[in-house]
């Protein structure tokens, strides 16, 4: 009978906090889809195609962040980390552009950097979970 290895209670504080975060970032990122593509849809002096392509992108990067948080909350696995370590790089240069380029509001742009540091440290601090037994190797 195999049982799953105990976790580091450093190890659990952060896998429950990178799941905090990933939460934070599914919901909040449900919450902006639907006016993002409003406004994407509705303006009218720019052609179609780039404005599709960031709605697009939206969708995909948010149901990216969604299979993630799910992984995590099932199997805590390695792939859940690296996913989550790019989700967050990748967030941290959104949240830095819009800080710099005035995107959206200073508040916009530090949410995003404070989410991407705190989901990045949370991965890299959360261990994986190796559900296979350590193979035996006889003389």
């Amino acid at each position: 009978m195999s049982r799953l290895p105990e976790l580091h209670p450093r190890a659990k504080r952060a896998w429950f906090a990178l799941i905090v975060v990933l939460g934070i970032e599914a919901f909040g990122g449900l919450a902006l889809l639907v006016p993002v593509a409003l406004d994407m849809l509705a303006a009218s002096g720019e052609p179609l195609g780039p404005r599709l392509s960031i709605v697009l992108s939206f969708v995909i990067a948010w149901l990216w962040g969604c299979v993630t948080l799910v992984g995590a909350l099932r199997a805590k696995a390695s792939w859940v980390r690296g996913s989550a370590l790019t989700i967050h790089v990748l967030m941290f240069a959104a949240g830095t552009g819009v800080l710099q380029m005035q995107l959206a509001g200073e508040l916009v742009g530090w949410t995003l950097v404070a989410l991407a540091l705190a989901g990045f440290f949370a991965a890299l601090l959360a261990r994986p979970v190796v559900t296979d037994a350590p193979l035996e190797i006889s003389d």
